[in-house]
């Protein structure tokens, strides 16, 4: 995984649906589809904050969650990218279904961080660049091999972390609306991950005796592009007053410092050991991961 283009599109972001007929359409996916048990995060955004907030800790919560929403957007681009790989590599008809799922839930997870910015009475439109880098290639791969790069990526290494800080955030925040979609939000990257680490155990044998060294190969890449995404996500800054800290883990707005120590405890303990449990030297990956 690299940065593969430097392109701005810039445009006007809004995570909305439309007034059209489709909105009915999409509501009703919302409904059925993409619901997980009787969680209803878009009726709890109707809802007022119970809590009263800091100024200061308002407006971040305003700026997190307006970059979030843009960040989950533009992740509906990469699951959906994924389909013409897994095509290629003639994956089951299960993985090409279900990473269209997740593209749909991160395009709902746009909306419900948009809405709230809209609680937090900010508006969650915005100017921002649209453009969205295409997959790696993988040109030394077979396109099983570079499909699961691709999956091992996007799933079993983001989607295991976002799983992580999801959870952390979720346990934290106290506002009803928020821990309801950061429950969705926590619900659904499970699935994500899942998909990932399925696929690699499924795909895995199916690349020879030399499968595990080629993934073993490729993770110093992988590894590395993560931590420098994550990290630039993460941005450590001086410690707000506790009161003003505690309202901001209301909110869901987890410090960096702690999302930095959940990043690193995640890999350490969680993915390297499910790499190795398949013969993947990651351990060692880890260590020699790129520098960006």
């Amino acid at each position: 995984m690299s940065d593969a283009s430097t392109t701005l599109i810039m445009g006007r972001f809004d995570a909305s649906p439309g007034p059209g007929p489709l909105r009915t359409e999409y509501q009703r996916l919302v409904r059925s589809a993409l619901r997980r048990g009787d969680n209803q995060p878009e009726e709890m955004l109707k809802e007022p904050l119970i809590g009263d907030y800091h100024p200061s800790v308002i407006k971040a919560g305003i700026n997190s969650w307006r970059e979030r929403s843009l960040h989950e957007h533009h992740s509906a681009a990469v699951f959906s990218r994924l389909l013409p790989q897994f095509i290629a590599a003639g994956a089951s008809l299960d993985y090409k279904a279900v990473t269209l799922r997740a593209s749909m839930d991160e395009l709902r997870h746009a909306s419900l961080c948009a809405g709230i910015v809209r609680l937090l009475g900010g508006d969650p439109i915005m100017e921002a660049d649209l453009h969205t880098a295409p997959l790696p290639e993988h040109s030394d791969a077979t396109p099983k091999e570079a499909a699961l790069r691709n999956v091992l990526f996007a799933s079993c290494l983001s989607e295991t972390v976002s799983v992580a800080l999801l959870s952390e955030e979720r346990d934290l925040a106290k506002e009803p609306a928020i821990v309801s979609v950061l429950k969705q939000l926590s619900a659904d990257e499970i699935l994500h991950a899942k998909m990932g680490w399925s696929y690699l155990t499924e795909t895995l044998p199916e690349l020879g005796d030399r499968g595990p060294e080629r993934i073993a190969g490729y993770l110093p890449t992988a590894f590395g592009y993560l931590e420098k995404k994550m990290l630039a996500a993460m941005p450590v800054k001086t410690p707000p007053p506790a009161e003003l800290q505690s309202q901001a883990d209301a909110l869901g707005l987890m410090n960096g410092r702690d999302g930095r120590e959940i990043l690193y405890a995640t890999i350490e303990h969680v993915i390297i050991p499910r790499f190795e449990s398949l013969g993947i030297a990651a351990g060692r990956a880890w260590a020699s991961r790129v520098k960006n």
